[in-house]
This record gives structure tokens, C-alpha cells and sequence, in this order.
């Protein structure tokens, strides 16, 4: 206290007077040292300032006088006012020391030279010795005069003294943004570092330059990177914000390409300006953000004085002040910058490049110019703040509770220090600027520095930016995700050559042409960049006197000249905006939008599926064309027909700052994602005019009215308290589709789960196809309830309580998917310490599936994709409907109680009024059962037949249709060749189908068509033999040609071969399919006939004439004592379950010789039930068939009428189990009787089929 008030009492006494010689330009340098260490926050300083209204009235007396006396001459006579109050504020220790200074002008303290180790809690203060190159000297001057002082006991006090003076700092450090309505933005660190805080401050401007003609040039910024400016002309299609950004960062390299003098072009060329630029700052103070340029004229020397009157020198700056002004109203901004369009020649290596447009305003709508050089004093004087400054916007916030951003902060802050050969290129200089903005970074801060050789030799440790003495570096920050990293891939690697090869594009590539010569220098290290920024663009503090005083009203003054000093670091403060996707971006897609938006900084605060009418369309700004994409629902070409798929969008409420700035270029980031992933095909096959970007996204920023427009039911879930879950069980088939639920959680979800969730909904490399996305939810954070239905544990398990506790803590993206094997799928995807790692997790079975979907989801929310679904060409096209999108007016949006959920149905928009199955009915009953036909080519069945009925029930089939049939030539190029698929080349195919029988069978079961094509396997047999033994066409098949077994390849396929094979209908319960396909359901034998049974004798031909097909040698059966009879295997043996008897019996009653030569399926009713037992009577002692379909074939053997019996017992005697069965079987033992019934049970053409007259 006693140093602090003799230096106070120093400081009131009168101003020593300072004989200057003019002539003499060396002391210019020496006054701008002295005036630079004065730069610092220091007790003296702030007394100074809080009671200098007297010595600042004195001192600017005494300047006039000298303007006067020098006719306002240069910024030497201010240097000299300035000197005297630098004279006031130093001792005379510092300013002998001041005089002990670089030859650039700048003091090396002596403190900042010694090593130290510092215990600050302060992010980024670490040890670096920035002047360690005069360290040793330094040292020892500092022990010359202080060395009654021990070493270590100077090294603790000065270790003290930094702490006292970071946490003097940290007490007054801004909590709130700059009009105290918003907290303030995170990572903003005190910029406070012991090596660099104690630094006397860097020139903005040259120390021998005269300010004899020069104006301040301001550039008002509404935000980070956006003008304040009007503009004459709107642009119609870029956003306004979109186009301010442009402008700021061509103003930003048109003013750089300035700042050297002799470059400028002075023989009189109306587009060159008048003036060069001899500084350039941006920083915040409390009329607002703007930057600040000081502009010479070209008509001065840089050095030196002229002799001129007053009168002259007025009439010198007026002329100028006119100049400039006029050049600026006359002048457009695309004049200027005449470098754009070659800039967006270099922006075109993207898929979808990011134009610059500038608009046709001149260069007076954004810069104003004022004459007064005391102004360019004040700006240019102004000492820096420790402090960041959080900026408010216009833009809105979502306050509801559940928008609260719970992820991980990525947002850093990276420094770079440009020299002369990258900011005097401006189309380097815009390129840079907009590569940055298209990486979704923040220019937090810029000046245009003349630092000292040395001091930025020794920060840049190695080769520096600044590659002589006196010039300047442009020193930058900005902000933003990873920007850090971000800006190393913008700049490449500082090798040029090496950056050529591996990164054409960027910066180091395309201007860096020497080695030896960089373009700028970043520090990649958090301590350094730090340090930097403290460097840079922070504030000082006086080296020799103390910052805390025992004063309260001390302590006010100072604080309030911390808070309010220049910040020439900003933040802006967050806001939000909502994403709408298109309904053209398939939600195979939404995994690669929420990586582009996290990539760009937007935090995801909720999300929801909705549809948008032509009314809201237009409140949310969308455009006749947006419209047509937006508000319409999207058609693709599915298995030859248009299917109408989901018009909902999807919508996303996102939250970064600088947000309406960044939102404008989202939609084009988000599009090359999806081009750079090979989607944009999926996007051409549902929208068939030109794809862009505006026509894909959509962004507007957060209001209340958009809210309620298109996020009102964002974190709605459904109404659980009175749902009784079902007692039934739950289908667990895996060939069919299925419905899981999928949950990501953590702080980190768009970081490290996005790659994961990228291989579920699209599929991986080995060629596994991806889930179809149900429906998708945001939750903000998990309530106990949702946590424990999750968790992975059951109640007894000792991680169950931590796994809740950890769940409801964290957010969730909830996903519901569906897709054939999904549980099988989606657990084979999971990590491989599942379930130990929460972040994420599956419903394990079918029913908890349901209470998961029950939980989160209501059903107009669960919205099918066909266009993600690669069962769809086997499913019916009408029972795919979206049951949120058809729904009715009237029914209610909520969960309704379990026991109403199996039989709720969605009424469709279809003709014949179908109606289709909903989601919650389909997890809890499961699908419909489909129609499928398998036809067994000749040569490949007749030894297999009873081994074919039992694969056939083993997969889950049932037969509901079987004939064998000889194919003509119409009816097998239908089969085999649709009609718009006839190739009369195949006619190897069609003869080998016509020369034999075949058998035909009707399959029905859930996902018939696309299993039977699995169990098939590829059509040629020696690929389906590599790839399973077990594959039908490896057994049956022999080549391409002769494969065995042709199945329906797609439903409509399989629809029509059910009709062609089966025209009167086929043996089960009718479903609401089949009634939509018209496909008839027998409830009698329509081929049964009375009047063939007339004809007591088979024709006699028949016995001896029977052609073979392909692969079979000879005749079936040569002997005279050849009978046919006629087997009927009843319904109670055809439902029989696993394992089918009656098939193995049959497969051993063909291995003895007998011969199938005729079959059917049909259903008889009561009437021809009791003729057949009529028939029958005689040999089965006038047992009535049962009710229900059964199965008649006619066998061929020698005596196999009178000899059945023995035959029958002699397989019964191998396998005694088979008795069962064969006492049900129904037969003649009369060779008259099995005439009368095969006459009766089967046509002519039925039986022409292996009879041939």
C-alpha cells in the first residue's frame, strides 16, 4: 500500500515537459514503446479512469495547442501528448526500462521470462515461454537488483501474485450475455495467461505512420459474420442472412487486399479505391459489434512530414473524406469484388457447392465513414478486455422443459495467425472465409496486428507467418464444433506438395507455393491456442503494481471497467430453429441428416414426424415448388405398380449458436451428406423433377406459432396409467416381418452411435439389408418408468437399480423398426459387451416390443416405409396402408387399452373398401397368412412325392391346393413368362415343362411367397448346392434348365399362377386377402361328376401308354395285371401335426412300386361325401369321409386293387406307427369300384394327363 500511494501521489504532480526534435524520426518508435506498455490494466490505470476528467481537459489543451503549433501535423504530436501521460503512470525504473526495448518497438518484460508452474483452476494456463530467446539475460538483470531476494522466494510470490490476479478476474467474469437477457455462451474462457497478460500490447497500427489523412471505416454487424448493412435489392431465392454472411467475408478480404500501400493501384482507375488499409479490427463495445478499419490516403508517404499550411492540410482531408465517400456511393459491392466468380468455380467440388452471391447494393449501404482522427485514435487506442462477450440476437428459444440441451459440448475456439501472402490474395482470403462457413465456424474475433519480430518468432516456435521486419499478421479466432480439427482439414497439410496429393482442395494446396514460406500458423495444442488467444486479443495487466486493493468502492471501480472494456472476442447465445425433411428423403436417410446437423454444430432438442397442408405451407415460407415436394405424398414403382407412400416430413428442433446464420446453409451441407453416401438416387425415385437441396430441407427459424404448427406433439407420449397388457401370446416367427424397438442413449448420441444406427437402417457391406423406420422419438430425459421397461436387466439382477439410475439421467432416441429376422438381425449388430453397455439397447422379445412401442408410441405416429422394405415385392400392395395417414377425423390420437388393440383396423383409401391391418394388431395377432404356388417340373417329383408333403409342413406350409397336370403350351409360358416378359428364344424351357406331368401345389402361410423363395434357393442347382445342401433345387434340380421346382417369384406373380393352376379356388378359410384378390374358397368338389361315372371301363390304352418325362427311363407300369386304384387321405390326417405320417407312408408305399399317375385337393360337401362313401362302402365298410379338404390321389401298380391290403401291410410291418394312419385311409378293394370312383373324382383331363388314348 505504502508503493501503491507514493506512485498515486507521483502521478498527481504536474506533467514533466519533453523536448521533442522533429527531425528526428527515431523517437517515434521509441513513443509507440512507451505507449504500448501503458496498454495494461493496472490500479493506477483504473483511478486514472474513474478521475481523469481534469489531467484528460489539461491534456487535450495542451494537444490542441500542439496541433496548432504543428498545424495538426501527425500522429507524432499525439504520440507526444500520449508520452506525457505514460510519464505519469510509469516510475522511473519501468521507463528506463521502456527505453531497454526490440528494435520493432516492443518491451521484453523481464517477469514473463522465468519459468514457472502454475496451480490455476483456469482451463488452458499452463506453462509456455514465449520469449525464452532473452531469458537468461533477463534473469539475470532481475537478480542484479533484487538480490537480497532469494530465487525461490521470488518465484512463490510471483505464482501468488498470478493467482490473486486470476481469481480478481474470475470474480467479475460476465455470467450473463451483453444485455443481461441470456446466460453467458460456454468455453469462454478468462483470457488471463502469466506468460502473456503481463506483455506490453501489440501496434494496430505502424509506429511510423502519420495520421495526417485518414478516415475510420465501420462495418455495423448484426451478429458473428453477418453485415448490419441495408441492401437495395432482396434476393428471391437466398436466404438474407445467407447473403449479409457473403458480404461480410467479401468486405473481410476486399479490406486485406488493402494493407499494403505499395500495391495499390494510383494512377487514377475509378474501380481502384483511394485509400490503403493500415489497420483493421472487430470488437464489441456497448453501442454493438463492428469493425473497424483506419483508411489512408494515397496520396501521403508512409513516413516522414511535409510542410504544408493549415489551410492546405483542411482542404487536403476534405478532399479525401469527399473521395472516398463518393467512391463508395458510386461503387457496388460485385465491382469490387471481381474475384467472386472465380471463387465459385473453386467452391463446384462438391456435389451441391455453396455459391457466393452478392447482392447489387452499393458499398455505402454497409460501410459508413467518419472524418475524425481523434475517432481513428479511439478505435485503434483501445485496450482489450479479459473477457469473451456473449451477443443477443433476435432469434427465439424454445422454453419449454423438455427442449433443454443434455448432449455433450463439442464447441471450441481455434487461432490463426495469416501473413502478408494469403490476406493480400482476396480470393485466397474469401475462400478461406468461406470454407470455414461452410464448416459451420465463427469468426469470433479478427485484428490486424504489427507485432514485434521476435514476440511472434518466439510464439510460432518455428517458421513464422512474418517473414521481415514491420509487417503486419492478421490474427483470427473463430468458433465452432471441433474446430480445431475442422480447420486443419480446411488448411491441409503444411506441405504443399504433400497437401496436393492428399488434399487438392484445400488451402495449402491451391496457394501455398513455397515451403519456406507459410501462409499462416495455427496452434493445434488447447494450452497454445490459449495463450494465444491471451496474446492476441486480451487484455494486459501493469507488471510492477498490484490489481487488488483493500478498497470496497476500489473494487466497483475496477470491476466495472473490466466488465465494460472492448471485448474483441464474441460469442453470440444459442437460438433454435426446426429442419423440415422433405417426404422425398426416405427415413433410411434421417441417420445421415442428424450426423450432417451434429456435424455442423445444431444440437438436437426433439423431433416428430407430421404432415404439413398447403396453409401451413405457406406460413412457413415454403415456395410453389417446395410445395409440390413438401405437401404431397411421394409414389415409387413397386413390383410394376405405383404405391402412394407417407407425406408426413420429418421435423427436427435444433439449438447452436449463431443458429438462423448456420440454418441457412444446413440444407446444402445435409444434401452433399446424402450424395457423398450414395443416396441420392432413393431421393430421384420418389420425386421426379429436379432434386435440390430447398427441394429436400426446409428451415425456418423457432417461433411459438411454428412450434405449434409443426412440433406440438414433439415429446408427446402416450397415456399408459390404464393399460392392461394382453394375455395372449405374442407371434415370434422369424420369417416375417417383425417389430423391435431400438434405443440410443447417452450424452453423446449424434457423435458415437450415428455409425451404428447408419448400418441399421441402411444395411452394411456384406450385403445385409437395413431395417424400415417404423417411427422415431426424442426423449429428453428417460422418466423412471421408461427407464425400467429398458433396461436390459430384470429385477433381480444386480445391475438392474445402477442400469435405471444411469437410463433417467441421460437422454434417448427411441426407434421403432421392422424388418424379417429382426430380433436375430439387430442382436447380431449390437456391441459385443451387450448388455453392459447402456448406450444401446433392443426389446429381446416380441412382447416386450409392444410395451416398448405401447410406451413411446402412439399408432398414428408408427408410419411404414415401403420404399426401406425389400419383403415388399412379396407382400399385397393394398394391406401395406399407413395407418396414421388414413386415420379418421374422429378416432382418437391416443393409446387405446390392449384389449381394443387386436382388433382395431384403419379403413384404407382401396375400391372394394379393404381394410387393413394396423401395426399394434399386427405385433399382437400377427399377418395374414398368403398364397403362393410351387410347381414341380417333371422327372423331379414323382419318386419324392410323400418327402415333398413333408418339407412342405415342416416350413410351416399348408396345402390348400395340389393337381397334377400336363402343361400345354399356353399355360406354361404364362407361368414361366409374364407377358411382358415373353422370350420366344426359351422354347428348351417350355418344351421340357410340356413333356411330362407336373406337380402342382397351392402353399398358404404368413410370408409365403418370399420364404418359398428362400427355401428354393438360386435358380441354378450347383449355386444352390455351394451355398446350402439343404436348398430344394439342390436336391431336385440337376441344371439351370432342368433345376426341379419353380416358385412364385412376387405376390402379384404368385396372385396370378393361384388363378391360372387353381381356377375354381383352393381348400381353406377364406381371408380377407384372398376375398380382395378374388381367389375363391371350395366348400365342394367342383370336378366331382356323376355322369363320368356311367363309364364303368378306363380306356385300354391307358394301360400301355404312358410317356415319360425328362430324367425318367420307360414306362411306368408294362404288366397286364396293372390296376389303378384311388387313395383318399382325409382332413384329420392332413392337420395332423409335426411329424406328418401320411406323407412318410406315402413316400414308402412309392418306394414299392406304385406310381402316382393322377392327384388333387378339393373340399366335398355333404352330398358328395355320402356318394363317395356309397362308393366306398363295399371295401371301407361304409365309413363317411370327414368333413373338411382332403386328399385323393391315384396310384398305379400291378394289382394294386386287389393286392392294396397286402401292399399297405407289408410298410406297416417296417414302421408299426404307421398303422394308425393306414386305418384311416380310405380305398376300394374292387377294381369295378375304383373305376366308378376315379371316374367320379376326376375329369377327362385330369386323367388324360398320364392316360393317353
Amino acid at each position: 500500500m505504502k508503493d501503491f500511494k507514493e506512485t498515486s501521489a507521483k502521478l498527481h504532480q504536474d506533467s514533466p515537459t519533453i523536448h521533442i526534435d522533429l527531425r528526428n524520426n527515431t523517437f517515434q518508435t521509441e513513443q509507440s514503446a512507451i505507449i504500448q506498455s501503458n496498454s495494461v490494466v493496472s490500479p493506477v490505470n483504473m483511478n486514472k479512469k474513474i478521475s481523469s476528467i481534469k489531467r484528460t481537459t489539461n491534456t487535450k489543451a495542451k494537444a490542441n495547442g500542439q496541433k496548432k503549433e504543428f498545424a495538426r501535423k501527425s500522429v507524432l504530436l499525439q504520440n507526444t501528448t500520449q508520452s506525457k501521460q505514460s510519464v505519469e503512470e510509469i516510475s522511473g525504473r519501468d521507463f528506463a526500462e521502456a527505453r531497454q526495448k526490440t528494435p520493432s518497438g516492443k518491451i521484453i518484460k523481464e517477469n514473463q521470462l522465468c519459468d514457472f508452474e502454475t496451480s490455476s483452476s483456469e482451463p488452458g494456463i499452463q506453462q509456455v515461454n514465449v520469449c525464452s530467446s532473452t531469458a537468461k539475460c533477463d534473469q539475470h538483470k532481475q537478480n542484479s537488483q533484487s538480490s537480497h531476494v532469494p530465487a525461490a522466494q521470488n518465484k512463490q510470490s510471483q505464482k501468488v501474485r498470478w493467482q490473486k490476479d486470476l481469481k480478481f478476474l474470475q470474480t467479475f467474469r460476465p455470467q450473463r450475455s451483453a444485455n443481461n437477457t441470456e446466460e453467458a455462451a460456454e468455453r469462454t474462457d478468462i483470457l488471463y495467461d502469466p506468460e502473456a497478460s503481463y506483455l506490453p500490447t501489440v501496434n494496430t497500427l505502424p509506429a511510423d505512420l502519420e495520421m495526417r489523412e485518414c478516415l475510420l471505416l465501420t462495418v455495423s454487424l448484426s451478429s458473428l459474420g453477418v453485415v448490419a448493412g441495408r441492401m437495395q435489392r432482396k434476393a428471391k431465392t437466398v436466404d438474407s442472412v445467407f447473403i449479409k454472411s457473403h458480404v461480410y467475408n467479401a468486405l473481410i478480404a476486399w479490406f486485406l487486399s488493402l494493407t499494403d500501400p505499395k500495391n495499390c493501384n494510383r494512377k487514377g482507375n475509378k474501380l481502384d479505391a483511394p485509400f490503403w488499409v493500415a489497420g483493421l479490427q472487430q470488437f464489441y463495445k456497448e453501442d454493438g459489434l463492428a469493425l473497424y478499419i483506419c483508411a489512408m490516403s494515397l496520396e501521403d508517404g508512409q513516413t516522414g512530414c511535409r510542410k504544408s499550411m493549415i489551410k492546405e492540410v483542411k482542404k487536403n482531408e476534405s478532399m479525401f473524406y469527399r473521395r472516398v465517400c463518393k467512391f463508395f456511393a458510386q461503387t457496388p459491392l460485385k465491382t469490387v469484388a471481381f474475384w467472386v466468380p472465380q471463387l465459385n468455380h473453386l467452391l463446384e467440388e462438391q456435389a451441391y457447392p455453396t455459391h457466393v452471391h452478392m447482392p447489387s447494393s452499393y458499398l455505402d449501404c454497409f460501410i459508413s465513414v467518419n472524418p475524425n482522427i481523434e475517432a481513428v485514435e479511439k478505435a485503434f487506442s483501445v485496450i482489450p478486455g479479459f473477457y469473451w462477450q456473449t451477443l443477443e440476437t433476435e432469434d427465439q428459444k424454445c422454453q419449454r422443459a423438455e427442449a433443454t440441451n443434455s448432449q455433450e459440448c463439442h464447441t471450441e475456439t481455434a487461432l490463426v495467425l495469416i501473413g502478408r501472402a494469403l490476406l493480400l490474395n482476396p480470393l485466397a482470403m474469401h475462400h478461406t472465409l468461406e470454407l470455414m462457413c461452410r464448416s459451420s465456424l465463427d469468426v469470433s474475433g479478427i485484428r490486424f496486428l504489427y507485432p514485434p519480430q521476435e514476440l511472434l518468432k518466439n510464439f510460432a516456435v518455428s517458421k513464422s507467418v512474418m517473414h521481415s521486419e514491420r509487417q503486419p499478421v492478421l490474427t483470427m479466432a473463430f468458433r465452432g464444433p471441433h474446430a480445431n480439427s475442422v480447420w486443419q482439414e480446411i488448411t491441409g497439410p503444411s506441405d504443399p506438395q504433400l497437401a496436393r496429393r492428399t488434399d487438392p482442395a484445400s488451402i495449402n494446396a491451391l496457394y501455398h507455393h513455397s515451403q519456406d514460406q507459410p501462409l499462416l500458423y495455427s496452434p493445434r495444442l488447447a494450452n497454445l491456442v490459449h495463450l494465444g488467444l491471451c496474446l492476441w486479443f486480451g487484455g494486459r495487466i501493469a507488471k510492477n503494481t498490484a490489481m487488488i486493493q483493500d478498497s470496497e468502492e476500489g473494487d466497483r471501480d475496477r470491476s466495472h471497467i473490466l466488465t465494460s472494456s472492448p471485448a474483441t472476442l464474441c460469442a453470440t447465445v444459442e437460438a433454435d430453429i426446426f429442419l423440415i425433411v422433405s417426404p422425398v428423403v426416405g427415413p433410411c436417410c434421417y441417420s445421415y441428416i442428424l450426423s450432417a446437423c451434429a456435424k455442423a454444430g445444431f444440437s438436437l432438442l426433439g423431433l416428430q414426424r407430421s404432415q404439413i397442408s398447403r396453409k401451413q405451407a405457406q406460413s412457413l415460407g415454403l415456395t410453389t415448388k417446395q410445395v409440390a415436394a413438401f405437401c404431397h405424398a411421394p409414389t415409387v414403382l413397386l413390383d410394376g405398380e405405383q404405391v402412394e407412400l407417407s407425406s408426413n416430413c420429418l421435423v427436427l428442433l435444433m439449438r447452436r449458436e449463431s443458429a438462423v446464420r448456420h440454418c441457412s446453409r444446413l440444407p446444402i451441407g445435409c444434401m452433399n451428406e446424402l450424395a457423398a453416401q450414395g443416396l441420392i438416387g432413393s431421393i430421384r425415385a420418389r420425386f421426379t423433377d429436379v432434386v435440390d437441396p430447398h427441394i429436400c430441407f426446409h428451415t425456418v427459424p423457432y417461433s411459438k406459432n411454428h412450434h405449434n404448427v409443426l412440433g406440438g406433439l414433439m415429446w408427446t407420449v402416450p397415456k399408459c396409467s390404464h393399460m392392461v397388457l394382453s394375455k395372449h401370446t405374442y407371434p415370434s416367427l422369424p420369417d416375417v416381418e417383425q417389430v423391435v424397438i431400438l434405443t440410443l442413449t447417452g450424452q453423446n448420441i449424434m457423435k458415437n452411435d450415428m455409425g451404428f444406427l447408419h448400418k441399421v437402417l441402411r444395411g452394411d457391406a456384406a450385403g445385409l439389408e437395413g431395417f424400415e423406420l417404423l417411427a422415431l422419438k426424442w426423449v429428453s430425459k428417460l422418466s423412471k418408468w421408461q427407464a425400467q421397461e429398458l433396461s436390459p436387466f430384470e429385477v433381480g439382477d444386480r445391475e438392474w437399480l445402477s442400469s435405471v439410475h444411469s437410463l433417467t439421467s441421460t437422454p434417448a432416441l427411441v426407434l421403432a423398426l421392422r424388418r424379417v429376422r429382426a430380433f436375430i438381425t439387430l442382436r447380431r449388430l449390437l456391441p459385443q459387451n451387450y448388455p453392459g453397455n447402456l448406450q444401446v439397447l433392443m426389446s429381446p422379445t416380441p412382447e416386450t416390443a409392444f410395451r416398448q412401442t405401447c410406451l413411446f408410441f402412439s399408432e398414428a405416429e408408427l408410419v411404414p416405409d415401403h420404399s426401406s422394405r425389400p419383403s415388399l415385392t412379396f407382400l399385397p400392395l393394398h394391406h401395406i396402408g399407413t395407418p396414421g395417414m388414413y386415420r379418421n377425423k374422429t378416432e382418437p390420437k391416443s393409446i387405446l387399452p390392449s384389449h381394443v388393440l387386436w382388433e382395431l383396423t384403419v379403413n384404407l383409401r382401396q375400391p372394394s373398401g379393404l381394410r387393413s391391418q394396423s401395426l399394434y394388431s399386427y405385433m399382437t395377432v400377427g399377418p395374414e397368412p398368403l398364397l403362393t404356388l410351387a410347381l414341380f417340373k417333371p422327372g423331379a417329383w414323382r419318386h419324392c412325392f410323400g418327402k415333398i408333403l413333408t418339407i412342405i409342413k415342416q416350413n410351416g406350409y399348408t396345402l390348400v391346393g395340389l393337381r397334377v397336370l400336363l402343361l400345354d403350351s399356353n399355360m406354361a409360358n404364362a407361368l414361366i413368362h409374364p407377358p411382358e416378359q415373353q422370350d420366344p428364344t426359351e422354347e428348351l424351357e417350355l418344351k421340357y415343362l410340356r413333356s411330362g406331368p407336373s406337380l402342382a401345389l397351392g402353399l398358404l402361410r404368413v410370408n409365403a411367397v418370399m420364404r418359398l423363395l428362400e427355401l428354393m434357393g438360386p435358380e441354378d442347382p450347383v449355386e444352390a448346392h455351394t451355398m446350402d445342401q439343404t436348398r430344394w433345387r439342390a436336391q431336385y434340380g440337376s441344371d439351370r434348365l432342368h433345376n426341379g421346382i419353380y416358385g412364385s417369384p412376387s405376390y402379384r406373380k404368385a396372385v396370378e399362377d393361384i388363378k391360372l393352376v387353381f381356377p375354381e379356388g383352393v381348400c381353406c378359410t377364406e381371408t380377407s386377402v384372398m376375398k380382395h384378390e378374388k381367389i375363391s374358397c371350395l366348400h365342394s368338389d367342383p370336378n366331382a361328376s356323376l355322369g363320368r361315372e356311367q363309364l364303368n371301363t378306363l380306356r385300354t390304352a391307358v394301360k400301355n401308354t404312358f410317356s415319360s418325362g425328362f430324367g425318367q427311363v420307360g414306362p411306368l407300369v408294362c404288366s397286364a395285371l396293372c390296376q389303378t386304384t384311388c387313395l383318399l387321405i382325409p382332413s384329420n390326417l392332413l392337420q395332423q401335426s409335426q411329424p406328418p405320417l401320411y406323407s412318410e407312408l406315402l413316400h414308402r408305399l412309392l418306394r414299392t412300386g406304385c406310381h402316382l399317375v393322377a392327384g388333387k385337393l378339393c373340399a366335398p360337401d355333404e352330398k358328395q361325401r355320402q356318394h363317395m362313401s356309397e362308393l366306398l362302402r363295399s371295401s371301407a365298410g361304409g365309413t363317411l369321409p370327414l368333413e373338411g379338404p382332403c386328399l385323393i390321389i391315384a396310384l398305379q401298380a400291378d394289382n394294386a386293387v386287389t393286392c392294396f391290403d397286402i401292399i399297405l401291410e407289408s410298410v406297416c410291418r417296417a414302421r408299426p406307427d404307421f398303422r394308425r394312419v393306414a386305418m384311416k385311409l380310405l380305398y376300394p378293394n374292387s377294381e369295378s369300384g375304383a373305376v366308378k370312383l376315379l371316374r367320379y373324382l376326376f375329369d377327362d383331363h385330369s386323367l388324360e394327363s398320364v392316360f393317353t388314348a
